[in-house]
């Protein structure tokens, strides 16, 4: 009897390995990649100066495209002025842990950095980025294509 018990032990033990041993390993899950073409949903603009509560722009629109070469390309409208205002932009950018850089030349062909932070969830990206003087801000929220 205790041969017997012994031996079902054992088979019952052994099972979960042999099956282990049999089952092909899982597909991983790949998360949505930061490098995309992101739709600007909104854009609200921080002044202290003038308020306390950022100001939110109309008729926001347009594009960001971040590559994985590190070069990004901005095409964003705002409604404005009884019409449309574009602020494109080509340049490079760098991110580490939840910071982000943008470094571009303006159209003075000055050089130029925003830096702030960044979130990704769910493919909704939102870019704070530091403004002049100290405290002010602008913050972006854009949708993956």
């Amino acid at each position: 009897m205790n041969k017997l018990l012994l031996l079902l032990a054992g088979l019952l033990l052994a099972a979960p390995a042999a099956q282990a041993q049999v089952r092909p390993a899982a597909t991983p899950r790949l998360a949505p990649s930061f490098f995309s073409t992101y739709t600007y949903l909104s854009y609200t603009i921080l002044d202290k100066g003038t308020s306390a509560v950022p100001m939110a722009a109309k008729g926001v629109g347009g594009t960001l495209s971040l590559r994985p070469d590190g070069t990004y390309q901005k095409a964003m409208i705002i409604a404005g002025n009884g019409g449309t205002m574009r602020f494109d932009q080509t340049g490079r950018f760098r991110f580490t842990a939840d910071r982000i850089a943008f470094v571009y030349t303006d159209k003075k062909g000055q050089a130029r950095t925003d830096e702030g932070t960044f979130r990704l969830v769910n493919g909704i990206l939102t870019l704070t980025i530091l403004g002049y003087p100290a405290g002010n801000q602008s913050v972006y929220t854009l949708r993956a294509q």
